[in-house]
């Protein structure tokens, strides 16, 4: 009987010898379509912890905050030159800093220091809920450093990058979902009925200029800060200031790559550094595809001033070295471009960006921001006061609830009025022309004089001397793409297409 029982005891023994030792496996995350879609919510979260899984000695996700209906917002950090990066030699792994430092149940980003210090690139889309095509780039942005990260090593080496693709997701669903034109996130107010703050207004750097009504997109909310989205931006930023050397917001649908300031007219000290910064990206765009952008300071492309804005605070109390708004295409897409066209805007842009950061990091020691004068004041900044302007409960204008509600609802009017005194000029002096052929010659109006047989009026001699223009010229400090900034304050002259959905 112990024979048997030794026998069999062996013949177990081999058995389990000759059984091949299976693997424990871990959940595979199904990959979403970034390229050629548009992506819920869930999904773009999917995505994101697909490619903290699959590539986990490079790439760390983190969870900034949650919104008011309890959405988390993630950042997804892209650091190649850590010290847990396998693919990297034993000599670069020693001389490299850790990827992240635990803090209780979290993990944060390290803060590096010394020789590590000014190279992380920051970038956030996904503000405004509207702009779909600012979300998807900002996930081929990670594809392209990650899934294709062999073509794109360069960089890696160079640069780390930390990229929050969808900032306002409570918004972004509202947008999908209820009403595509939706701009703010979904915090509502409890002394009104009306819903939402543009979390772009609502950052602290002169928040107090300007007017802003409840009931408009570009509510800037109670107070600076006053919103979970942008709380759990200005921690991160705050916390990683001192290594950050490129701040990069994506929007739509300007067509348009813009640097400080946003809420006054004048331009910063190093305007020169940030608009080779932006040509950059605009060149390599162009010699891409063809795609002409627009480059200049932020309240001289869309002709007006604005407070409270990310970049305007990254640039300004932060001060990050480089801070550009890069506003996607274009008016003819809208904020929603076909889902046939993401992917060719995503890559085109991704050519773009890919070439600012190169660019930022060639410039990274011309430019010292220590000694920086003070900042400069608004033309009509307000001191913080409780003001009863912002519990007006208005019925929002057309103008205000279509896709540019953020434009004046003047400028409509203006525009008619405009139109109706030429058209009324034209009626007077064809009725006057008439009146010299049945009466003979006649007495004209001040302003006003014949015209010689066969000469149109700009080929008279002119009454009075040309008047010379105020303000910078096109090589002057302040220009972009030959627009001009005066020095008194006044508006810039119109271009050609207004702009007037960033910020």
């Amino acid at each position: 009987m112990a024979a048997k029982s030794k026998r069999n005891t062996q013949t177990a023994n081999e058995r389990n010898r000759d059984t091949p030792i299976t693997p424990l496996r871990r959940l595979v995350i199904p990959r979403p379509d970034i390229l050629h879609s548009y992506l819920e919510y869930k999904q773009v979260n999917q995505y994101l912890e697909y490619l903290a899984q699959r590539y986990p000695h490079f790439v760390h996700m983190y969870t900034l905050g949650q919104t008011h209906e309890k959405r988390e917002i993630r950042a997804l950090e892209i650091n190649w030159m850590n010290s847990e990066n396998s693919e990297l030699s034993s000599q670069m792994r020693e001389h490299s800093p850790p990827p992240f430092v635990a803090q209780g149940r979290f993990k944060a980003p390290v803060v590096h220091t010394g020789e590590h210090c000014r190279k992380t690139v920051f970038i956030e889309a996904g503000t405004h809920a509207r702009e779909w095509i600012s979300i998807s780039t900002a996930l081929n942005c990670i594809y392209q450093l990650t899934e294709r990260y062999t073509r794109n090593i360069e960089v890696l080496r160079k640069l780390r990058f930390i990229i929050v693709p969808l900032v306002n997701p409570d918004g972004y669903e509202y947008s999908r979902t209820k009403n595509v034109n939706w701009r703010k996130n979904r915090r509502p107010h409890k002394s009104s009925k009306f819903v939402g703050t543009d979390c772009n207004r609502n950052y602290d750097i002169f928040w107090n200029s300007g007017p802003s009504k409840i009931n408009r997109n570009t509510y800037k909310g109670e107070r600076a800060f006053s919103e979970p989205e942008t709380r759990a931006i200005r921690n991160i930023l705050d916390r990683m200031s001192s290594n950050l050397l490129f701040f990069l917001s994506l929007h739509s649908y300007g067509q348009s790559i813009m640097y400080p300031w946003g809420y006054c007219r004048e331009t910063p000290l190093y305007w020169r550094e940030l608009s080779s910064l932006a040509n950059s990206g605009k060149s390599a765009i162009k010699s891409y595809n063809g795609r002409e952008y627009r480059t200049g300071s932020i309240s001289c492309l869309t002709k007006r001033t604005i407070a409270g804005s990310v970049v305007d605070y990254v640039y300004g109390v932060l001060r990050v070295p480089m801070a550009l708004v890069m506003e996607l295409p274009s008016r003819e897409l809208g904020f929603q471009p076909p889902v046939e066209m993401v992917s060719q805007i995503g890559h085109e842009s991704w050519y773009g960006i890919r070439e600012m950061c190169k660019r930022s990091y060639d410039l990274r020691l011309q430019i010292k921001r220590e000694n920086e004068p003070p900042l400069p004041r608004p033309a009509h900044y307000e001191s913080p006061q409780p003001s009863n302007e912002a519990m007006t409960t208005e019925t929002p204008t057309p103008e205000e609830s279509a896709a540019g509600g953020d434009c004046p609802k003047t400028l409509p009017k203006k525009k008619k009025r405009v139109k109706a005194s030429v058209l009324a000029q034209h009626e007077a002096i064809l009725r006057l022309h008439k009146g010299s052929k049945a009466n003979g010659p006649q007495v004209l109006p001040e302003g006003l004089q014949a015209l010689p047989a066969g000469l149109f009026p700009r080929q008279l001699a002119p009454k009075y001397p040309p008047m010379k223009r105020s303000g910078l010229s096109r090589d002057g400090r302040g220009g972009g793409d030959g627009v001009i900034l005066t020095s008194r304050g006044k508006p810039p002259i119109s271009s050609t297409m207004p702009l007037g959905v960033f910020l």
